[in-house]
């Protein structure tokens, strides 16, 4: 069997070199790259052929999908690596040879991504673009990097196009804007020997048709009250109308820099930030619709829609305002690309550098899951559209908040009922399988034909109008709202992570128990309103943690858990409700494809009793929720996937447990590849125990508990202006 093994993989060896004979042979200085491909059981087993791919070699040098690495190819690389096939005799290599089923060159196809260079060859012929976005390999080794960018400029002079201008991505991405693209030269820009991959550059857009209801009277949009600091949101659009001075009373600053008022259209900036700002009052005060108010920094980045808005020129205008406005922690992104849904496989770059940017700065992006308007739309419970109503970037964001819509009114011929998806809100999940959206808020309802009249949301469009419309960029402000809220709602400074991990938990405690496919469009559920975020009634507890694991321990341990007094049976054994949220930025790795998050953080709550061995076990007893998420995928894609993401839900209904001594404990994990970091990781915890009857005293006996341990106890202390509203 291994003797097959080693003849069939020499093949695929010499199929490289074949593929990459001519650049190996004359450019001995430019590495190629294949990729290796491992078996199913492999990956289920976490292995990794570090000792056959090394240094000496041919080392990895990134990833696709789970088990799709990536290997930088030179002529010497192939000749160790036949050697170590074909006569390797230690134990190592004789696993790694193994964990192989495949090994294949990195082509001018995959390059050029779905469909081939044919497709991208007649895409541009059909758009004529002046400009294509390449992205060069990275190697790891700065000679064979530098050899390759000095290759890519003479092609370019080759092909007469413009000097490639590089483009201010992350450090670990390589991307080039080239202009003067004509058809012809897709392919020889694709075949390139360090092209990872070429397309059309991104462009996003915002969208929507308003349906006028009235002009906007002064009781439906209350002017900020005097001596109240309201939290501030940045909102990254088209604008808001400068002649609706109501409006313009919410309004901090405004910044026009890069969009000149002639290329302006205010409509979608104006009903986003009606939003923020007085959705409760401008939905008749629904109280489905939160009473959070924001005040807002109004940054003009969209311009009309007959002009493109790039995606470079997206990311200059958001590194150069997060900067400009330090103080402003939440920001909106009521936009999408047009172009693409998410994959499994990768996180896109904008996706990534939103990530880049997020950590640098200590801010949140809040973005849209995007709206399907293939008719009929969806109903619910939902048709398989296959990969066709998958979420848009920015949605696949690791660190943002991703929102959908959900509608919270109807009529007969309406497609949902209220509090299910609305049927034009996209779906999850994100690349790796990440849980996107995180939560969902209201975005209205619509018949299959996408007529929305009497079910959309109201809120402001240009010349003092109110208007109705429906989408995911209109739940989105709504969350962006109640997010600043909650970081600006306390009356000391909130982490970015505490903060995102209030916002799900109140989601996923609001919702109740969720099935794997219900998380795919409706994430965690809807969160609740600032105050219901904020306190807890009698019969509910809430605990925060924010505990720092250090690389060389990996282990976060409290003992003695409180379990209030009220949550006992006269047996001693356990019942009551616990949920728990987890939230933590993890270390991010942009080559790595959908191991883009290297570490993973896991929570367990659960008995710590002696047993006979007079030694005491930890035995988990909160499961992490969806508990059916590994019937959607194979089981090892989970594992390798969801299990890492950087937001989880543990919940609960424990019935006549047994234990006497509980303890929470947090566990980190690194990727078999990553070499732990100096830093601490740190993470968010909320855990919440709660009588689903409404009846027991649980926070009062939570409180209690703690004291009788030893734990040290600190309320979370509100802001004023929550304080006044709760005793109001």
């Amino acid at each position: 069997m291994l003797d097959q093994q080693r003849a069939d993989l020499l093949g695929q060896i010499a199929g490289v070199r074949s593929q990459f004979g001519d650049i190996l042979q004359r450019r001995s200085h430019l590495p190629a790259v294949a990729r290796v491909i491992l078996k199913t059981e492999a990956l289920a087993k976490s292995h990794r052929p570090t000792h056959l791919f090394e240094k000496g070699s041919c080392p990895i040098i990134g990833g696709e999908d789970f088990g799709h690495l990536l290997v930088s190819v030179t002529n010497t690389g192939l000749a160790e690596l036949e050697k170590d096939v074909a006569r390797g005799t230690t134990a190592d290599l004789k696993a790694d040879v193994s964990t192989l089923r495949r090994i294949e060159p990195y082509t001018a196809d995959d390059a050029a991504g779905e469909g081939g260079v044919a497709a991208l060859q007649r895409l541009v012929e059909k758009r004529r673009p002046n400009q294509l976005r390449i992205r060069l390999f990275r190697h790891g080794r700065s000679r064979a990097d530098d050899a390759l960018y000095e290759e890519f400029l003479a092609l370019a002079r080759a092909l007469k196009l413009e000097v490639p201008e590089s483009l201010p991505y992350l450090a670990d991405l390589r991307l080039y804007r080239v202009r003067g693209i004509t058809p012809d030269v897709v392919p020889a820009l694709a075949k390139f020997v360090g092209t990872q991959s070429i397309g059309l550059v991104p462009e996003f857009e915002v969208t929507a048709q308003y349906i006028p209801v009235g002009q906007l009277k002064e009781a439906d949009f209350p002017a900020p009250a005097r001596g109240v600091e309201y939290p501030v949101v940045g909102l990254i659009d088209s604008g808001t109308d400068p002649a609706n001075r109501l409006l313009q009373a919410w309004v901090v600053d405004r910044d026009e820099e890069d969009v000149p008022k002639a290329d302006q259209d205010n409509a979608h900036g104006s009903f986003v930030a009606g939003l923020i700002a007085n959705g409760y009052h401008l939905n008749h005060q629904d109280p489905q619709f939160p009473r959070t108010q924001c005040r807002i920094v109004d940054v003009v980045a969209v311009p009309k829609a007959t002009t493109p808005l790039t995606e470079d020129d997206l990311l200059n205008t958001i590194r150069r305002v997060v900067t400009k406005y330090p103080q402003v922690k939440v920001w909106n992104l009521s936009l999408s690309r047009k172009d693409m849904v998410c994959c499994d496989d990768a996180f896109s770059e904008f996706g990534m550098e939103l990530d880049r940017i997020q950590q640098k700065y200590d801010i949140a992006f809040v973005s849209c899951a995007g709206n399907f308007e293939e008719l009929p739309l969806r109903g619910w419970p939902p048709e398989d559209l296959g990969e066709r109503d998958r979420i848009h970037p920015p949605a696949d964001s690791a660190l943002g908040v991703s929102v959908g819509a959900v509608a919270h009114v109807d009529r007969p011929n309406s497609r949902v009922r209220p509090r299910d998806p609305s049927p034009f809100s996209r779906r999850g999940p994100g690349a790796a399988f990440l849980p996107k959206p995180e939560v969902g808020h209201i975005g209205g309802n619509c018949d299959g034909q996408l007529n929305y009249r009497q079910v959309g949301v109201l809120s402001l469009s240009t010349n003092g109008q109110v208007c109705e419309a429906i989408g995911t960029s209109f739940s989105t402000p709504i969350v962006s709202s109640i997010l600043a809220s909650i970081r600006s709602g306390t009356a000391a400074t909130m982490s970015r992570t505490l903060a995102k991990a209030l916002l799900v938990h109140s989601a996923a405690l609001r919702h109740g128990p969720i099935d794997a496919d219900e998380l795919r469009y409706r994430g965690f559920g809807v969160p609740g309103d600032l105050s219901e975020v904020l306190t807890c009634p009698p019969w509910q507890a809430t605990l925060i943690f924010e505990p720092e694991l250090q690389p060389a321990k990996k282990i976060f341990a409290r003992a003695d858990f409180p379990i209030p007094k009220c949550f006992r049976r006269p047996d001693g054994r356990v019942e009551g409700e616990f949920l728990m949220t987890l939230v933590y930025d993890p270390p991010l790795s942009p080559n790595a494809g959908a191991e883009y998050c290297q570490t993973n953080v896991d929570v367990s709550l659960g008995t710590y009793d002696v047993g006979k061995n007079g030694k005491a076990a930890h035995e988990s007893k909160i499961p992490l929720e969806p508990r059916d998420y590994s019937k959607l995928y194979e089981q090892h894609l989970v594992e390798h996937g969801f299990k890492w993401s950087p937001v989880k839900v543990y919940r609960k209904a424990l019935e006549a447990t047994g234990g006497q001594r509980w303890r929470l404990m947090l566990n980190l994990l690194y990727r078999a590849t990553v070499q732990p970091a100096a830093e601490p990781q740190r993470a968010a915890l909320v855990v919440t125990l709660f009588d689903p009857a409404r009846q027991k005293p649980v926070y009062d006996e939570v409180v209690r508990a703690m004291r009788t341990s030893g734990w040290s106890t600190v309320d979370l202390q509100v802001s004023a202006r929550l304080q006044a509203r709760g005793r109001g």
